[in-house]
């Protein structure tokens, strides 16, 4: 539980997602611009679908209240409800919105999951970024065991398998098609993928189709000789 309780505003009394937040302190605040205040620096906005389609205004107007306060906010948040079957020209809406309000826009399918999302804003408000992400394994098995999952679509089962079948990763790189499939858990299909992976050179690309040679120019042909005339022809000239 965290130490101070997250702030709700008084005007989101009533809101369903309010009976599912069991994991953070909160309490109702009348003098808070937002409707959720999460951190030291961090807010939230709630909207549902339905609301922002009988009152395209308000959502523009609150958000204008809160980039008033400058640099009070840190993290604005624009929780949206989908509550609606058709909600495509809305969200749009919405989104153009947060981008111009400098707001992110987090959806929500239903008010558990809403306050979902406020609970855990809640919850790692004093963490960073290091919190979420991917945990790197520096020893030499962590980097091998990295280095094989890049092969589609070997698993952490099939880099242990590999790791039992062969005792260096030497050994690996120089086993045969017939070695990798006596892996158990290895079909043709990995194995063929960690076979090229390791033989194939670096420049085979597919070759491009060879640019066929024009034809050979046809053959000159000599004029046809005049045709003979004969003696008894009245047309010959005589000498």
């Amino acid at each position: 539980m965290t130490a101070r309780p997250l702030l709700v505003s008084e005007r989101q009394k009533g809101n369903p997602l309010l009976k599912h937040l069991k994991n953070v302190p909160w309490k109702h605040d009348a003098t808070i611009t937002p409707d959720y205040v999460l951190g030291d620096r961090n807010c939230a906005v709630f909207i549902s679908i339905r609301y922002h389609m009988l009152k395209p205004q308000y959502l523009g107007r609150r958000l204008a209240e809160l980039r008033a306060e400058g640099s009070r906010w840190r993290l604005r948040v624009l929780l949206c409800l989908v509550d609606v079957e058709d909600a495509t020209k809305a969200l749009h809406e919405l989104n153009i919105l947060a981008l111009r309000m400098d707001c992110v826009l987090f959806l929500a399918h239903g008010p558990q999951e809403a306050a979902r999302y406020l609970e855990c804003f809640k919850a790692y408000e004093k963490n960073s970024a290091q919190c979420i992400r991917e945990r790197v394994d520096p020893s030499h098995a962590g980097q091998v065991a990295d280095a094989l999952q890049a092969i589609k679509p070997l698993n952490r089962t099939d880099v242990a398998t590999l790791s039992n079948r062969f005792a260096t990763f030497g050994d690996l790189l120089r086993a045969n098609l017939d070695d990798l499939r006596a892996c158990p858990g290895l079909g043709d299909k990995k194995c063929s993928r960690l076979h090229d992976a390791f033989a194939r050179p670096f420049d085979a690309a597919p070759a491009a189709p060879p640019v066929a040679a024009p034809p050979p120019p046809p053959p000159e042909t000599a004029p046809p000789p005049p045709p003979e005339t004969s003696p008894d022809d009245p047309d010959a000239t005589q000498d």
